[in-house]
């Protein structure tokens, strides 16, 4: 995280700024805010709100009640709920905040009461928004962003003992398998299944321990391994694969092998 701070507090410098952008994901909007001297009076949101502290301390009023954050403290702000935020010093105060439209999750997942986010909590935000400002992927972003919200959830509605789920989730294991050189969207893998993808993330994990784009680019890679041992160049890899480009395979390839192609290639010559 203190990567994708640090690149925060470059990125807006100037005192008094405030900065709104549409994520990738459909419904989900990003506030970027530093020393902004505008009046925090009484308002609401009509979405639901992740927020993250990067900088100073806040008194945020809740209805009727009070609760300090600080740099570090993560916050969950249901839909319509009353709210206000005092910065105790506006010179030194930033933070970083999604606003999450309810259509996107209906009656999924649902949130009642706002609270401070706990240790482990905050650490899937961190890393939500360590994705969110360097991912390109929708589909990978997406993902991080269900199992956020089953996280975080008050009231979990995600069917995870229907009869058939399990087939189900099977039948999307062997259709990652079989298109591993196919770009594949949470969209395919619902109509493919007749499960909504909270419900698909949830129950694949739990059979699979990784969400289906996690497994998926696993398989990738590991398919990647074999075809350098076939001595299948490394950008003809990528292309065929479906790798952003030479670095993302390199990176993945490192996370699951602990060295570079280049590398594992030559232990294998030596």
């Amino acid at each position: 995280m203190e990567r994708a701070q640090e690149e925060f507090i470059n990125r807006i410098t100037a005192d008094g700024t405030m900065e709104f952008s549409r994520s990738i994901i459909e419904g989900v909007e990003i506030k970027l805010c530093r020393n902004d001297p505008h009046i925090y009076k009484h308002h609401v949101h009509n979405e639901l709100s992740l927020g993250y502290i990067l900088e100073g301390s806040t008194e945020l009023t809740l209805n009727d009640r009070t609760i300090r954050y600080q740099a570090g403290d993560g916050v969950l702000i249901p839909p319509l709920m009353t709210h206000r935020c005092a910065p105790n010093d506006i010179k030194h105060w930033s933070y970083i905040m999604f606003f999450i439209d309810p259509d996107y999750y209906g009656d999924v997942v649902r949130f009642h009461q706002a609270r401070k986010l706990q240790s482990d909590e905050i650490e899937k935000l961190k890393g939500f928004i360590e994705q969110m400002l360097s991912e390109q992927n929708a589909n990978v972003l997406e993902t991080i962003l269900i199992e956020l919200l089953l996280a975080f959830a008050e009231i979990d509605n995600t069917d995870t003992t229907a009869e058939g789920t399990d087939e189900k989730i099977r039948t999307i294991h062997d259709y990652l398998i079989e298109h591993v050189r196919e770009a594949v969207s949470l969209e395919e893998l619902e109509q493919l299944s007749g499960l909504n993808k909270f419900s698909i993330i949830r129950n694949f994990k739990k059979i699979y321990v990784a969400t289906p784009a996690a497994y998926h680019l696993q398989y990738r890679v590991a398919e990647a391994k074999r075809l350098l041992k076939e001595g299948v160049d490394v950008f003809d890899i990528c292309e065929e694969l479906k790798f952003y480009d030479q670095a993302h395979l390199i990176r993945e390839f490192k996370k699951m092998y602990g060295v570079t192609p280049g590398s594992y290639l030559g232990q294998l010559n030596d």
